[in-house]
């Protein structure tokens, strides 16, 4: 009986410690909330905003703008150049020769001349026609820019949406677990329950509290991103957006932006065919001769015309380096078409699926809810033990989770879809 009794104490003992340490880690987790909130990254929400402004926004401050500023500089000296009167810029030359050091007879000439270069034939078209499609090529860069930014910034407000749904209900958990660590308390002052029931009553609760901290730290966390992407501190309080009617990628201004550089690499080849050899040049020119035993001026006028022959030397690796331009645009073509296709397949499929599992979901929430209300009351009466009705709030939770969580998964993908047949928010 003594052993007995010795060994029963020992465990009122363990268990009163247990429940001491317990109240200090709620104490001490308590603590550490407040002392995080020094690090809030915080993105209030706007019913002003519009996803379409954050998206201009997004695109004006991309880092992509230098390069696409890089490449405007670019279009417009191709411009230039097709626009100019003359294929190169004529050049000049002077020359003096004299006897002075040689025979001495006073013998002097002076030379000018000036090398106009000459347009190949179809020259000045193909250069016309290339710098139409460097433009047109930078308009779709631009759109394609747009398009990138609109991937980035979707997948940031869902994100950011998502991390709030889970703050909300690890919040609702929490204070559901605290109203039962209240239930469990009375019965306990009532000596139907032991101080076990106690002890784990705060345990889910400390794991609730737990679970919330770091819910509120992935939260902060893509609201961090959401700054870093838009230099803004507000973000558009309606994210959801209209399925969009089209069913191909063919209109995306990635793929027309991948059709416009195979276009110019094209151009560009058929400029190199004539560009193959230098340009003819024209020479006037001017020359002036003083006689060594005269010395009145001879002044007279003179034409030339070069003509450049080809060579293979020039011509081959000219040509090759332009195959291989649009080879290289063809290509990325091609890969770009693999992408979209397997983008707009897994859009369309995850959308369906989607629906699907929503449907399924609200059915098991409504039964879920149902169970778990009615596990409370019967916890109350003293009909249903602690453990059961944990588990079975943790299934009606997970139940709401997942039936939330859906929701949103929904809009979401119905903004992937229209991400994948290039339409913008």
């Amino acid at each position: 009986m003594f052993y007995i009794c010795m060994g029963a104490l020992r465990s009122l003992f363990i268990a009163w410690c247990a429940w001491l340490m317990l109240g200090h880690a709620s104490a001490v987790l308590a603590d550490s909330i407040g002392q995080g909130s020094d690090h809030v990254d915080t993105v209030s929400t706007s019913s002003r905003l519009s996803l379409n402004e954050v998206l201009l926004q997004v695109v004006a401050i991309h880092p992509q703008q230098s390069l696409l500023a890089a490449h405007q500089q670019m279009v417009q000296a191709r411009r230039t150049v097709a626009n100019s009167w003359l294929p190169q810029a004529p050049s000049v030359g002077f020359s003096h020769q004299n006897d002075a050091l040689l025979s001495n007879r006073n013998e002097r000439e002076w030379q000018a001349q000036m090398q106009i270069p000459i347009w190949l034939p179809g020259q000045r078209q193909a250069r016309s026609q290339v710098a139409s499609l460097a433009d047109d090529s930078l308009s779709q860069d631009r759109a394609g820019l747009q398009q990138l930014a609109a991937d980035l910034l979707r997948n940031a407000v869902w994100e950011i949406a998502m991390r709030r749904n889970d703050v909300s209900l690890m919040e609702n958990r929490h204070n559901t677990l605290r109203s039962i660590g209240e239930d469990v308390q009375k019965r306990f002052k009532a000596g139907e329950v032991a101080r076990l029931d106690i002890m784990q009553s705060q345990q889910e609760t400390l794991q609730a509290e737990r679970q919330l901290v770091l819910a509120n730290a992935e939260l902060m966390h893509a609201q961090f991103r959401y700054q870093q992407l838009t230099g803004l501190n507000e973000m558009p309080a309606r994210l959801e957006e209209s399925l969009s009617t089209r069913k191909s990628y063919e209109d995306s201004p990635y793929w027309q932006a991948a059709q416009a550089r195979v276009k110019l690499a094209e151009g560009q080849r058929d400029l190199t065919a004539i560009e193959q050899r230098q340009n003819p040049q024209l020479t006037l020119s001017t020359r002036t001769i003083q006689g060594g035993f005269d010395y009145a001026y001879n002044s007279s006028m003179g034409v030339a015309i070069t003509i450049p022959l080809q060579s293979e030397v020039q011509r081959a690796p000219l040509l090759a380096n332009a195959e291989q331009n649009i080879g290289d645009a063809r290509t990325q073509l091609e890969t770009l078409r693999r992408q979209l296709e397997n983008n707009l397949h897994e859009a369309e499929h995850n959308l369906h699926v989607s629906h699907q599992e929503l449907t399924l979901i609200q059915q098991q929430q409504t039964i879920a809810s149902e169970n778990a209300s009615l596990a409370r009351k019967a916890y109350r009466l003293g009909e249903l033990d602690l453990n059961q009705l944990l588990r079975l709030q943790l299934l009606a939770f997970e139940a709401e989770r997942s039936l939330s969580s859906q929701q949103l998964q929904v809009q979401w993908n119905i903004a992937k879809y229209n991400q994948a047949v290039g339409v913008l928010p």
